[in-house]
């Protein structure tokens, strides 16, 4: 809820029918603990102990700790939907970067390249249908991204490499009591190794398609006795996978990522702990490896073109003559060549926009990150401890659009961003009543200035589409979990968060000196001019305050040793935002409220058959209310504006498995379920497109997902490990309105390796191959219809790659 916007109830359901529904589900939950009795009391002595004999024999199932309620604890203890992935399964799976992990993880989709950006650097992550598809300044994600405990608070930036990476977890549902703001849809939490004790490193390179040729390592150097540091470096350099068929058009896609990361442990004392830590990227790449998937030479962008600066009006305007369709100096359906090839040449016929450079701009993708955090543990007491972690992150970053894909000037883009947050937070966590009681109480501040700016040139008018955000955020956050009876607990928390945003306008029209007279690409008549604001006074500056609480609780039973199940409640809340891309011009500066969700869920964790095999599993339900879309509202103009729109209902499922019937037999699966459909719509929404019957984007029903591998021992040589991949998405709908280019109907990826390691385990080579079976999909994809171009990104094609890797 938020102070000045508190939900609605969703339409149709008042509080009666609310407390009704909650006490269903408390009432279906109570029965969903009550099944397994009988199997739980069937439980035997014997099976438990043979089960803590198979683990110390390390023939079952591995246990992965997790920090989702900001304690240490088994992934089996914690009554979250959660999946955890290890280092190891990182790199068995040759997974490069944190967005790949979506292939393999229920309910999840990761998008490494949004709409309309053109940075490679820029990722939207939905989780069970929540999250955000527009990467502008004034916009929040919502799901948080946390690189040990730090939140990363915008999109562009958060490709993170696979650098020293201890785990990753994957939290579905809100999180917005320990978590916070913007975790509406869940979290991912990305935890890295922490500096050794002893001397070790190791070091991989990589060749493959396109030209690969990538390498990493890290070292841990011990510097005196409660001092250790380590090292970790990466470097990937690969060709670009969408090809240029024009002179002057670059290949699309590549990859050029230079990262570092250095950290240092200091133990002053037995019961403190510092972790320092600086961490930076560079990125020098193309663009963003957008495609034409269809142009429409009518809408108004590709009409004035082809009329008067084509150099050919009489073959390009005449739609009877097929040689327009051939005549490169026309704006037409000849420029949709994908899925593998664009026409784009990164050229204008401005040269404001192109800053005096022979009406020429390059094709880039530059962002420069860096980072900088401290983390301090104080253990007062067997009972008390104190965690404070500060930070500081800062994203440079230049890229360019040639959102046409052909040589004509339709729609160009010039992006500038510049971003930096601070932030610190402070944990008190206890045990009280012999250790009946968990606690923790919290507090965090953040801070945040950012400055993005969009130099958009539409055939003969060029606009600076700008803004100036500052932001800040204070929270105050408790919550404690109690054991009722002897494996009966019950959790409850809450935070209250206070968010502010001042936005300050710096967007403007701009002519260039020689233009056609008064603009024909003016559709509205205004008669703009050199400099004039498109939304309000230039500099302009407005706030927006919100404030919200968001509470849980949930009630666990464990069964037995092997079982345990739950039921919980909890709250998410998304900051609101202001609309960066105007035109026609506004005469103030719109902006959209907060989002905010209520998910009832019932779960459970389970080890079985002698913790040979492990079974998690949740149901939920969420209402989901004033959805954030990214629309072209026609009676607003044609550029891609944010707004409130909706209140949406999601309903479903996940199940994971892992099983090992023999130690060297590994089995993986996952199954995700959603059911996500607009409850309510309103005239903002009708009007751009979107009705009841819309898909939610980025909601696939079906999210599918397996991996097996089996190691093959050879006696005085070594190990060979076969490894398969399997994963399948249901259709996808990639934008709010469901255009149909941007439909994605099911598709599987498929990838496959097979490695070797030597018997002391110190050295080894991985041969694999990436999409073996050359699966053609749409990761993202825009409409613009003032332009007449549908485009999107679709995925890699198969890449095979080969390793070799030693330690010491």
């Amino acid at each position: 809820m938020t102070q000045h916007n508190t939900p609605a109830s969703p339409a149709g359901l008042t509080a009666h029918h609310t407390t009704r529904t909650f006490r269903l589900l408390v009432g279906a939950s109570l029965l969903g603990l009550a099944l397994p009795a009988v199997a739980a009391h069937a439980q035997s002595a014997s099976a438990e102990t043979s089960a803590g004999a198979a683990e110390e024999a390390n023939t079952g199932v591995e246990t992965i700790t997790v920090t989702a309620r900001r304690r240490a604890e088994s992934l089996q203890d914690t009554p979250i939907s959660i999946s955890a992935m290890t280092g190891e399964g990182i790199a068995a799976r040759g997974i490069e970067n944190v967005t790949q992990i979506g292939d393999f993880t229920p309910n999840v989709k990761f998008n490494s390249s949004v709409p309309v950006s053109a940075s490679n650097a820029t990722a939207a992550i939905f989780i069970r249908g929540i999250g955000q598809n527009d990467y502008q300044l004034s916009a929040d994600p919502g799901v948080g991204l946390y690189l040990d405990g730090v939140y990363i608070s915008r999109g562009v930036g958060n490709v993170l490499d696979v650098l020293n990476i201890e785990r990753v977890e994957v939290l579905r549902g809100p999180q917005g009591t320990l978590f916070g703001r913007n975790t509406i849809g869940g979290a991912v939490s990305v935890v890295t190794k922490k500096p050794s004790e002893t001397l070790n490193g190791n070091i991989e390179a990589t060749t493959g398609s396109f030209n690969r040729f990538q390498i990493k390592g890290s070292i841990d150097v011990p510097l005196a006795q409660g001092v250790y540091s380590s090292f970790a470096g990466f470097y990937h350099r690969r060709d670009g996978y969408v090809k240029g068929i024009v002179p002057g058009a670059p290949d699309l896609g590549d990859t050029d990522n230079l990262a570092g990361r250095f950290a240092l442990r200091l133990e002053p004392s037995s019961n403190v702990t510092i972790d320092l830590a600086v961490d930076g990227s560079r990125t020098r790449e193309n663009s963003a490896p957008n495609v034409a998937l269809k142009i429409n030479e009518n809408a108004p962008a590709a009409q004035v073109w082809n009329a008067l600066y084509s150099g050919a009006a009489a073959i390009c305007t005449n739609l009877s003559n097929p040689a327009r369709l051939s005549d490169q100096r026309c704006f037409n359906s000849q420029w949709a060549v994908g899925p593998y090839r664009h026409g784009g040449t990164f050229t204008s016929i401005s040269s404001v926009f192109t800053n005096g450079n022979p009406r020429k701009y390059q094709s880039g993708s530059d962002v420069n990150i860096w980072g900088a955090s401290g983390t301090v543990e104080w253990k007062i007491s067997p009972e008390i401890a104190v965690k404070s972690i500060t930070a500081y992150r800062k994203v440079t970053g230049f890229w360019t659009r040639d959102s046409d894909h052909s040589p004509a000037t339709i729609v160009e883009t010039n992006s500038d961003w510049k971003q930096d947050q601070f932030s610190q937070e402070l944990q008190l966590q206890g045990k009280m009543l012999n250790g009946k009681f968990n606690w923790v109480l919290g507090g965090y501040y953040s801070s945040e200035h950012g400055n993005h700016r969009d130099l958009v040139n539409i055939v003969d008018a060029v606009f600076l589409s700008g803004a100036v955000l500052d932001g800040e955020s204070l929270a105050f956050f408790g919550q404690g979990t109690y054991e009722i009876v002897h494996d009966l607990n019950l959790t409850a928390g809450v935070r209250w968060t206070q968010d502010k945003k001042t936005f300050g306008n710096a967007n403007q029209y701009v002519v260039e000196a020689g233009f056609l007279t008064g603009a024909p690409y003016n559709p509205d008549g205004s008669g703009l001019k050199n400099g004039d604001p498109l939304m309000g006074p230039l500099g302009q500056r407005a706030t927006i305050k919100d404030k919200a609480w968001t509470p849980m609780v949930s009630l666990s039973y464990r069964w037995s040793p092997e079982l345990l199940t739950y039921a919980s409640y909890s709250e998410g809340f998304k900051g609101g935002g202001f609309t960066q891309r105007v035109f026609p011009p506004f005469a103030f500066i719109p902006s959209f409220k907060p989002e905010t969700s209520r998910t009832y869920e019932l779960g459970f964790k389970s080890d079985l058959a002698g913790r040979r095999l492990r079974l998690n599993g949740a149901v939920f339900l969420n209402d989901y209310n004033n959805l954030q879309i990214t629309v072209n509202d026609p009676t607003l103009g044609f550029a891609p504006i944010i707004q409130n729109a909706a209140k949406a209902r999601i309903k479903g499922f996940e199940l994971e498995m892992l099983a090992r019937p023999v130690p060297a037999l590994s089995i993986e699966a996952g199954i995700g379920y959603l059911d996500a459909k607009y409850r309510q719509v309103d005239l903002r929404a009708l009007s751009a497109g979107v009705t009841t019957a819309t898909r939610l984007q980025n909601a696939p029903k079906w999210t599918l997902s397996a991996g097996a591998s089996y190691a093959i021992e050879a006696a005085g040589i070594g190990t060979f490990t076969p490894r398969i991949d399997w994963s399948y998405r249901s259709t996808v709908y990639n934008d709010a309105v469901n255009t149909p280019e941007l439909v994605q109907p099911g598709y599987h990826l498929v990838n496959a390796s097979i490695g070797f390691s030597d018997e002391d385990k110190r050295w080894g080579v991985t041969l694999g191959v990436k999409n073996l079976t050359k699966a053609l999909y749409l990761g993202s994809g825009y409409a613009d219809s003032f332009g007449g171009i549908i485009e999107g990104v679709y995925g890699r094609p198969r890449e095979w790659y080969l390793s070799a890797r030693t330690s010491f």
